[in-house]
């Protein structure tokens, strides 16, 4: 059933949608915030070797550090101390002049970078043009600092940024295994869901179908029998038979319509294709509305490109042909010009039937396709239409793998317009 096949998609759609908003929310605020605070953390270290002329503490306390964390790696410890030292490892200043000549090398123990591969670190540092930045995994922050020269503090962050890519491509895994576990849950959840809807949809249809059949026998026997009393004399001319003649008539059209679509949701409609004449059956179907059009005052124009071969049921899509046209005469007014063209484009098959006059909301025009739905109730009880005609139209369009659309200038005029594939190839 299409409809139940639509509604638990959108069931899913919104599991998902939500899940997603919340996983992305939950990760991105989760990284976001580890990211920021080792970056903070690694700019207040450098603003702390800044303030101290490159060392990581003041000059009065330095050499018992220094002789603190040496023991600290002599004893291999694996304590705060000794993760300290070796944060300590990973920096040091350099004191470079206006040239960018570099005077001293500042640093509270040895490193393990050659003199070439500083020179050729501040070397891209002072590239920069910036203050503060990342270079080469290298943090740095440059300080004016005595006699024109300038102090860069650089505190190497590899292992941290490896540690943070590493973080966040096990978050992408972990985000990704999310989606697809909500996607399976939503999938049985949807399952569920839609279990009762199913249900009822089917029972309505199942009635539907079964009231139409039930209600084709009485409508007959009604119009038979009104056939005969028509035929007494002192019957005939009845106006009262006439008005239950009607009636008649437009309740078997109205459960003609009913079944059909019932068939359509039950997708129990059989759509048998064929190469035909799509010119000669739009020409067959408008032609016999000119009458009816003359009597109302209003024009028809037919504008038919010869010999369009199109491959579908002849018999549905003349039935559409005449529900756009009908629709047309019966929602104009006299005086009114009413236009059908037939014409191919781009290997499609275009219908458009166009009248002046009122036109259609902006409101109307997303739900004129709507069943039962009537823009003009009062112009409906008139004609004698139930609003299913529109909606009979788009099924056998889309049965065609085609669509049709409405457009409206409100009053201005009116336009639906049929679209078809050239060949189409049964759903």
């Amino acid at each position: 059933m299409k409809v139940i096949q639509q509604l638990r998609i959108k069931v899913i759609l919104s599991i998902l949608t939500v899940q997603l908003v919340f996983f992305t929310t939950i990760f991105a605020a989760v990284n976001i915030a580890l990211v920021n605070r080792e970056e903070k953390s690694a700019t207040d270290f450098l603003q702390m070797l800044a303030e101290n002329e490159g060392h990581r503490t003041p000059a009065n306390s330095r050499t018992q550090i220094a002789s603190y964390y040496a023991q600290e790696l002599l004893l291999n410890t694996q304590d705060e101390a000794s993760t300290e030292n070796d944060d300590l490892r990973n920096y040091f200043a350099v004191n470079v002049s206006h040239e960018g000549v570099i005077n001293e090398i500042i640093q509270d123990f040895p490193l393990n970078y050659t003199d070439q591969e500083i020179s050729q670190l501040i070397l891209r540092i002072l590239q920069n043009d910036d203050t503060s930045g990342l270079v080469m995994g290298f943090h740095y922050l440059i300080v004016p600092a005595q006699y024109g020269n300038s102090l860069v503090c650089i505190i190497n962050r590899k292992s941290e940024l490896a540690s943070i890519h590493q973080m966040q491509l096990y978050s992408t895994l972990a985000f990704f295994v999310c989606i697809v576990v909500s996607f399976l849950m939503a999938l049985l959840f949807s399952n569920f869901t839609v279990k009762q809807a199913a249900l009822a949809f089917k029972t309505q249809k199942q009635f539907i179908a079964d009231a139409g059949h039930e209600l084709k026998t009485p409508i007959a026997v009604i119009g038979a029998n009104i056939d005969v009393l028509e035929a007494d004399e002192k019957l005939a001319g009845n106006k009262f038979f006439q008005y239950i003649k009607q009636e008649n008539q437009r309740m078997g059209e109205l459960v003609k319509d009913l079944l059909y679509l019932a068939k359509d949701d039950a997708e129990k409609l059989e759509v048998i294709f064929s190469d035909f004449d799509f010119s000669n059956a739009v020409e067959n179907a408008v032609l016999p509305f000119e009458v009816m059009a003359f009597e109302s005052g209003m024009t028809l124009n037919l504008d038919i490109e010869p010999e369009i071969i199109c491959n579908g049921e002849e018999r549905y899509l003349k039935q559409l042909f005449v529900i756009l046209v009908d629709n047309a005469i019966k929602n104009s007014d006299r005086g009114a010009e009413i236009t059908v063209k037939a014409y191919t484009e781009n290997q499609k098959i275009i219908y458009k039937v166009r009248n002046t006059g009122e036109g259609i909301s902006k409101d109307d025009l997303q739900k004129i396709f709507l069943r039962f739905y009537r823009s003009d109730y009062s112009r409906a009880r008139k004609t004698g239409g139930y609003g299913l005609g529109l909606s009979i139209a788009q099924t056998i369009a889309r049965n065609h793998n085609g669509t049709l659309v409405a457009d409206s200038v409100q009053g201005e005029w009116a336009e639906f317009t049929l679209t078809l594939p050239r060949k189409i190839k049964k759903s």
